[in-house]
């Protein structure tokens, strides 16, 4: 389990309440935190999502950034029952809330100039696999678990998860994980090409944080980062 601090951030930032943002030399560590709830991304958390990405663009200090899941789980997917619940929330919101889910992983996600690393325990699923289709290394813990459930709900995987599969796994794989809508492991992922390395659960904090500080002080990356 990955476990970092909050951070002082820049005022282009703003705050959050539902992920954990830490600025550490170079790198911006992003923690999805919802763990009650698997970590599924909601209406709080995808406007969220799009504010921390927004303020990524802008950053010219910042070379890397780390994903991870807060709790016991990446994330289960898109929390798709929110983004219909208006017990609490005005109609303008939800519409706020699926625009940003639109733009921030068809679009902003993206165009960021930082290398993405993702560190995957618990379940991947779903509406996280843009996420994974824009990271330069994906990391996972051997006990994760990785899957396109949507099927067995009666209904095929939407537009940007269907395009993430098809570009993040073999054409054979995502077939199969959207056709059938079965769980599996991380070492099925990393044959299908959706995880990069399958590492120990209680090496994989480190590891994912090792590496994203170095991918940020990379000679390459800083050069590549200065004239873009």
């Amino acid at each position: 389990m990955i476990e970092l601090p909050e951070t002082a951030l820049p005022a282009a930032y703003g705050a959050y309440r539902q992920l954990r943002v830490s600025r550490l030399e170079g790198v911006v560590a992003i923690g999805l935190r919802r763990p009650e709830k698997r970590n599924a991304i909601g209406v709080e958390m995808t406007l969220e999502i799009e504010q921390v990405v927004q303020a990524l663009l802008l950053d010219v200090e910042i070379k890397a950034v780390l994903v991870y899941g807060i709790g016991e789980h990446f994330c289960a997917g898109m929390d798709m029952k929110d983004f219909f619940d208006q017990s609490e929330r005005s109609v303008e919101m939800l519409r706020q809330a699926r625009a940003a889910t639109d733009n921030w992983r068809a679009r902003l996600l993206r165009r960021l100039p930082q290398s993405i690393v993702v560190a995957v325990e618990g379940y991947c699923l779903g509406g996280a696999w843009p996420i994974l289709e824009c990271a330069s290394v994906v990391l996972a813990a051997e006990g994760a678990t990785f899957g396109l459930p949507e099927i067995n709900f009666g209904f095929v995987p939407g537009g940007p998860i269907a395009k993430s599969a098809g570009a993040a796994l073999t054409v054979r794989g995502a077939s199969y994980a959207a056709l059938t809508g079965r769980p599996f492991d991380a070492g099925q992922a990393l044959k299908w090409g959706l995880v990069t390395q399958v590492i120990a659960a209680s090496e994989l904090p480190l590891e994912a944080l090792r590496l994203a500080r170095e991918i940020s002080v990379s000679p390459f990356f800083s050069r590549h980062h200065e004239t873009t």
